[in-house]
């Protein structure tokens, strides 16, 4: 067993072998055009007029009518990613990505090469992403976010980044355009799927200061032939990653982040201390009750026999016994130390497409993509749950106190070794389709099906062997009483036998697939009716969609094989030390809907009414029925007034909705452990024991572990309203400025609100509120009181409660959320003649609202503090204002200028984030100031030369830097990084150079 240090070194691969193992494998399909009009330039630098995201009407020219962002291949190129999260992270009107490989997921969140899409920052799950303007298949892993329920996002990394031909942007609520969470907007990723040619491209890049550093291989070619009736086309993309320790980076290099607030006002705050208890210097306690005789206690720790307090010397070994069930804050352990940050990833991306036209105008389109990453990583071992302690039997070899059982109260077998986590992500896609013309209607009709699968397999220890090997009765028993290294209390003391180690390690796997199979048919008509402003168009169309989900536990998570404790007579669902049970889970949804679009032409240039050139409508709704929610109707209406040429005006309204996701739905009994939590009934008791009238500050206060019991339920759809209203201004060629004011309201009076889940922290105040009044919550489940929590409670003039054993929470509608936010956009073209070509773009989102209504349990508790009936200290966890809070700042920005000239090109891309705040740390002396988390900035430079008619065509060279300053994600409270991971880069300066081969 070994344990990683921030001086470990990974084998760099060959990038021959790498690139043997890119199979390229062609097979069908085409680019589909959905939506409003946007110019774009192409690789060969030629402007093309193209259909962008938000409209059905093929021809329909509604210039202007929907914000919409387009991302070109330059600008593409800008950002130096290699991964669909880099990509999108810089993206201002992308918030916090909940998918990311930096964290450091347990068994039940997503793990391995995984991106998400957040637009608006209001929530995973709240925007529809398109490839070629169809659904993408949602990634078979969840997370859970700010409302604690498992949310979704199609995985962004299975996007090839160096294939995208352009992302294009809908900025507005699109339901009824295109159905199912379009809530925040609408990502439409178009590939290059007509090419012509042969092209390769090698690429290597190194982050400064780690071992991180990624070799990639790009291979495009494609061919027409058949007298230029058919096309094939071939992209595949092969990535290896050599990933870093948590050491390496500076946020992440220790869990005591007080070292690095020294000097400020959180210098020497407990809250940053983060070390952890359990540790494998063990904490115990003695099942029958009573004292053992020799220390003069019901429990005890183990600790170095060179730290005062021992009661019991152990013979032979360098710890001895202290009475008391919890070691010396001096003995935490440091996390830090056994954890990657970031994954060894192989990451693969096929994509194949062909086009044929048939003789009679009908035309055949299909495509085919598979996609595979594999990632390694490893973290510390687990430690013994609260809610699933381990008993030692009176004989067991090692029991110091031969004839007594014990219980293991905390205790992290590091001697195990760290897990090592092994993640494999699939996913293939099949789409064919057909496409005419019959005199003015355009019809489209097609089939795909998308499918995506994750392995997911770690080194574990089960809890039946693991207590077997304890209570051995000869010298082959594991030792849980030898302690921690006593000269490094961050190593582990190799007492225990490899074999005995070995005897209990097994792979807990987790297998998850999502799948989509779909049909659609649709025709348009750019000129249905004439009316004095231009043609009506219209699209209608119908679509049918099957969704499924599935995600098949271990047997030892999923209750199949459980830990009877044969000391204490108990049984527990899971098997897996450190882990709560977790069933499975299946669940499927078919849905059919319907949908119109028109576009109306109201005024026209050629009618000359003043201050009105140009004024058009789009008016659209769609209807879905799925088989597990209600059906909906959503409605959409926009419009452009065209003042004079050089000012445009713009804005919509729309309904929108978000469909539960099969999880949410489908899920029960899940168990979840949470730390930290209050029980405040128990606070209020100590206070009043120690005479106080009651608790002033979290002295009497010791966060204890909460198991919560979560489950699904029969929900409603969130539904939701959009508004939206903008400008564009172009006062001189080249030369424009946008504005664009949105707003989302999430639920209401009659709509249905965010689901999410009231909050064990919640509930148990919302108990401790009720016990204050002669009452209780049934929802907190408590053990019978002991004696001594009689006695405790009595004196204080309280009923006496018990020790929590669970919190039952199920997922329901919250109440009504509202954000709203402004974006601003500057462009300009300048042709300076002999010295080249510069773009210049200015991208700028503000988001001023973010506001979550308290539900009727959090309204009644802060009702109650504000009569004085309830203790300042008890916090509100889930309504309130969410600005700046965790990783939601209120600016995002961009700007970036481009520079060609003959064969130079070069490009600067500066990227900022504001600052926000950490809610789970506040100012010793004041409670109301959160820990201040700082803005974070950074720059990226290329620069590259094309050298023509090289071996048989032009070849280009580029050097290039991202992050020139090597910034560091700013410092935040948050477990086992320093920072928040969904929000910053952890690269630092990351050097990059490409050679880029067209035949």
């Amino acid at each position: 067993m070994t344990i990683k240090t921030m001086n470990s070194k990974k084998p760099h691969r060959d990038v021959l072998s790498l690139s043997k193992k890119l199979c390229i494998c062609t097979a069908l399909t085409s680019l589909i055009s959905t939506s409003a009009w946007a110019q774009t330039q192409n690789r060969d630098n030629e402007i093309d007029e193209v259909i962008a995201v938000g409209t059905h009407i093929k021809g329909s020219d509604i210039t202007g009518t929907l914000p919409v962002s387009v991302f070109d291949v330059t600008d593409i190129d800008l950002t130096g990613a290699v991964s669909g999260d880099e990509l999108f992270e810089s993206i201002p009107q992308i918030g916090a990505q909940l998918f990311t490989d930096s964290r450091f997921t347990g068994v039940n969140g997503a793990r391995g090469d995984v991106g998400s899409i957040n637009l608006r920052d209001i929530g995973t799950g709240n925007t529809l992403v398109l490839l070629n303007g169809r659904r993408l298949v949602l990634h078979p892993g969840t997370q859970v976010n700010s409302d604690l329920v498992p949310v979704v996002s199609i995985n962004t990394n299975a996007l090839p980044v160096t294939g995208i031909q352009r992302l294009e942007i809908l900025r507005d609520g699109a339901s009824a355009i295109y159905g199912a969470d379009a809530v925040a907007g609408v990502v439409n990723t178009v590939l290059d799927t007509n090419y012509e040619g042969f092209q390769t491209e090698l690429r290597y890049g190194k982050s400064e200061d780690t071992n991180l550093d990624e070799t990639s291989v790009t291979v495009k070619w494609g061919k027409t032939f058949n007298n230029d009736k058919t096309n094939v086309s071939v992209f595949g993309n092969a990535l290896s990653r050599n990933g870093f320790a948590a050491t390496q980076l500076r946020n992440s290099s220790t869990e005591d982040l007080r070292t690095f607030f020294e000097g400020t006002d959180f210098e020497g705050d407990t809250q940053l201390g983060n070390l952890s208890s359990q540790t494998q210097f063990g904490e115990f306690t003695l099942l029958r009750g009573g004292e053992i005789d020799a220390i003069g206690d019901d429990d005890f720790h183990i600790q170095p026999d060179s730290t005062p307090g021992c009661a019991v010397d152990i013979a032979g070994s360098p710890v001895c016994i202290d009475n008391g069930g919890s070691i010396d804050t001096s003995l935490h352990l440091d996390r830090a130390g056994f954890r990657d940050l970031v994954g060894d990833t192989d990451r693969y991306n096929i994509f194949a497409f062909v086009n044929h036209d048939f003789e009679n105008g009908l035309a055949f389109f299909g495509e085919a993509s598979y996609y595979r990453a594999s990632t390694n990583r490893v973290r510390e071992a687990a430690a013994v749950l609260s809610s699933n302690r381990i008993g030692i039997a009176g004989n067991a070899f090692y029991n110091p106190f031969q004839g007594e059982a014990l219980r293991i109260q905390d205790y992290r077998p590091l001697d195990a070794g760290q897990r090592v986590i092994e993640v494999d992500n699939d996913s293939f896609r099949i789409l064919g389709g057909f496409k005419g013309q019959y005199k003015n209607w355009d019809w489209e009709s097609a089939g795909f099906y998308p499918e995506a699968a994750t392995e997911d397999k770690t080194s574990r220890i089960s809890n039946t062997l693991f207590q077997q090997a304890i209570n051995r009765t000869d010298r082959t028993a594991y030792n849980p009483f030898a302690g921690g290294n006593v000269n490094d209390i961050n190593l582990p003391n190799f007492f225990n036998s490899p074999a005995t180690i070995n005897s209990f390690i097994v792979d807990v796997s987790r297998d998850s697939k999502t799948t989509l199979g779909s049909i659609d048919g649709r025709i348009s008509n750019p000129s249905i009716y004439e009316l004095p402003g231009g043609d009506v168009g219209l699209a209608v169309g119908l679509e049918w969609r099957r969704e499924t989900f599935s995600d098949d536990r271990d047997d030892r998570l999923d209750g199949t094989i459980t830990f009877t404790d044969t000391v204490r007579n108990t049984t527990n669902q899971s098997d897996v030390l450190g882990s709560s049970p977790s069933p499975d889970t299946a669940g499927q949804r078919n849905t059919f809907s319907a949908f119109f679009e028109f576009a109306v032409p109201v005024v026209n240039a050629d009618m000359n009414i003043p201050l009105v050139n140009n004024l058009s409508l789009q008016v659209a709704g769609r209807y879905e029925n799925a088989s597990d929610y209600d059906s909906v109707f959503r409605p959409k209406i926009a419009a452009s007034w065209e003042i004079i040429p050089q000012v445009k005006l713009r804005g919509a309204f729309s309904l929108g909705f978000q469909a539960p996701n099969l999880e949410q739905i489908n899920a029960n009994g899940v168990r979840r452990v949470n730390s930290g939590r209050e029980d405040w009934i128990l606070c209020e008791a100590i206070a009043r024991q120690d005479a106080e009238p009651a608790f002033t500050n979290d002295d009497n206060c010791d966060g204890v572990s909460v198991e919560s019991v979560r489950g699904g339920s029969p929900l409603d759809p969130v539904t939701s309203t959009n508004w939206s209203a903008g400008a564009v201004i172009e006062p001189f060629e080249n030369l424009t400025f946008t504005v664009d004011w949105w707003r989302i309201i999430q639920g209401g009076e009659t709509e249905n609100g965010v689901i999410g889940l009231e909050g064990d922290q919640d509930i148990i105040s919302f108990d401790y509120f009720l016990r204050l009044n002669g009452g209780f919550d049934p929802r907190v489940v408590r053990a019978q009181p002991t004696q001594d929590e009689i006695e405790l409670y009595t004196a204080a003039g309280l009923t006496p409660a018990g020790e929590i054993l669970e919190v039952r929470d199920s997922y329901f509608n919250l109440e009504q959320r509202t954000i709203s936010g402004i974006d601003f956009g500057a462009f300009y073209k300048l042709d300076a003649n002999e010295f080249g070509t510069f773009n210049m773009k200015t991208n700028i989102a503000f988001l001023n609202t973010f506001f979550q209504n308290f539900s009727p349990v959090e309204q009644t508790l802060t009702l109650a503090q504000e009569a004085g009936t309830l203790n300042d200290l008890v916090s509100i966890q889930n309504g309130g204002n969410r600005i700046e809070q965790n990783g939601r700042p209120e600016f995002r920005w961009s700007t970036s200028v481009t520079w060609r000239k003959d064969n130079w090109g070069a490009g600067v891309f500066y990227r900022g984030v504001g600052a926000v705040e950490d809610t789970s740390t506040t100012l010793n002396d004041d409670s109301s100031v959160n820990l201040p988390v700082g803005s974070f900035h950074t720059v990226n430079l290329y620069g590259d030369y094309t050298f023509e008619n090289i071996w048989g065509g032009d070849m280009r060279v580029r050097l290039g830097v991202r992050n020139v300053g090597n910034a560091k994600p700013p410092l935040a409270d948050e477990f086992a990084r320093g920072y928040f991971v969904g929000l910053y880069n952890n690269r630092g300066r990351y050097w990059y150079g490409s050679i880029r081969k067209t035949f």
